[in-house]
């Protein structure tokens, strides 16, 4: 018989046959635009019942507990108990806590996904060239052992980069910083105030190597349709009416806000002399070098909404500094 899962409450291996801890591949896979396999050979624990997998399920839209599929929305896959047997009923749901027609007792969230938020179109070589909205985003599906650390609402897997990594650039601040397709993208704050927003839900900054390697296959060297300010996240198109998207479903990487990296960098000016600057907030200064302090700079990334052909996935701009706040700079 071959080796079977039991999942516990919190996601770990609670038991293996044979009495081995056995290792795990996914328990959700992407099959296409609409439809997630469960994978066989798995025990799921629900409440006290202990529900099992023998073969692959696949389920589509029909298994939806109610309303209609949505564009640019986070759903949750369920494993709930049956009213006999030990085979697990499954639902797609938009309900974050069960499923309709259940309750927390009866039910099990064991992954989700994320839908395309506006059509792909064709864009040749693209990944996603003839999505369309309300699709599944291939990179989006996690479970409970492929899953980021943070909530995963609003966020897809990057195979090349080895993260997950926000679809959307990032709305709200502190505890309510966020994922969200059409939330108003958070500006005019400073490197460190985009360091403790990320914090307060379990995120980081980018690296420069990270953002070049999930950006690939955007719009490269245009802005956005209008060159002005987009506003809210998502769904947008560059002056070539191509969609601005990455292969694995990152929304306006390049040419639509920049974006503030992790990775430091530096300038010289024509001053040599070094000197603490006093760092807004109350929790510190910084010394470097500089008539303006510019010694020390932290790169932004992809190009603002006007720069036109200086942005892509490869644009960088090492002149501001980490205290700078700025109206065309996001994270």
């Amino acid at each position: 018989m071959p080796n079977r899962i039991l999942y516990n409450t919190a996601g770990s291996i609670a038991l293996a046959i044979n009495h081995e801890m056995v290792g795990t591949s996914r328990m959700l896979e992407y099959k296409d635009a609409a439809s997630i396999a469960v994978k066989a050979e798995q025990y799921i624990r629900v409440g006290d019942a202990i529900l099992i997998i023998d073969t692959d399920v696949t389920l589509t839209w029909s298994d939806l507990d109610t309303g209609v599929k949505e564009n640019g929305v986070d759903y949750y896959i369920y494993a709930c108990i049956p009213t006999s047997g030990t085979t697990p009923v499954f639902k797609i749901s938009k309900n974050s806590t069960y499923p309709a027609g259940y309750t927390a007792d009866n039910s099990r969230k064991i992954g989700g996904f994320h839908t395309l938020c506006a059509d792909v179109g064709t864009i040749e070589g693209h990944a996603l060239s003839g999505y369309v909205a309300k699709d599944i985003l291939p990179a989006s599906v996690w479970d409970l052992k492929h899953r980021p650390k943070s909530s995963p609402e609003g966020m897809v897997w990057s195979e090349k980069a080895g993260i997950w990594v926000d679809i959307y650039l990032a709305s709200g601040t502190g505890a309510n910083t966020a994922s969200v397709y059409g939330g108003t993208i958070s500006d005019s704050r400073n490197w460190m105030d985009f360091v403790d927003d990320f914090g307060a839900v379990g995120k980081q900054l980018l690296s420069d190597q990270e953002f070049q390697i999930i950006a690939a296959n955007s719009n490269e060297e245009t802005n956005i349709a209008g060159s002005a300010d987009p506003v809210t996240t998502g769904g947008h198109s560059d002056t070539a009416g191509r969609r601005m998207i990455s292969d694995i479903g990152c929304e306006d990487c390049a040419g639509a806000m920049w974006q503030w990296l992790s990775t430091p960098s530096a300038r010289l000016d024509d001053g040599t002399a070094g000197g603490w600057i006093d760092l807004p907030g109350a929790k510190g200064s910084f010394y470097t070098y500089g008539t303006n302090g510019y010694g020390n700079t932290q790169l932004l990334a992809g190009g603002g909404w006007n720069r036109a052909t200086y942005c892509g996935s490869r644009c960088r701009d090492a002149n501001n500094y980490r205290w700078g706040a700025f109206t065309a700079v996001g994270g």
